[in-house]
């Protein structure tokens, strides 16, 4: 087991955000490197991961739908927790995504 770490009150964490460079994945990773969690996101694109670390975390290529490079990039990360952000929610529509219409950015 590996030893957890605090700040305060708060325990601090190694997180894997599973589409760490999707829609909710890029607004959820700030979020947790403020908080002081150590923070490994994955992309299915290289080019995406300097963006990764950018927000603080470590950029992993992993492919959310091969059991094999998504056991080897959380036994890499060795992680307290798993949050799955994996999502078919497009970019590049016009304006912003309306989070509470889903539907309406999924590819």
């Amino acid at each position: 087991m590996q030893e957890q770490r605090s700040i305060g009150k708060a325990m601090v964490m190694r997180v894997f955000v599973a589409g760490g460079s999707g829609v909710v994945g890029r607004r959820l990773v700030p979020l947790l490197v403020a908080r002081g969690h150590q923070v490994t996101a994955t992309t299915t694109s290289a080019a995406k991961v300097p963006m990764l670390v950018e927000l603080g975390a470590d950029g992993v290529v992993m492919d959310g739908l091969d059991a094999a490079s998504v056991g080897e990039a959380v036994a890499r990360a060795q992680p307290d927790v798993i949050v799955h952000q994996m999502t078919a929610i497009a970019e590049g529509h016009a304006g912003k995504p309306d989070m509470k219409h889903m539907d309406r950015w999924t590819r």
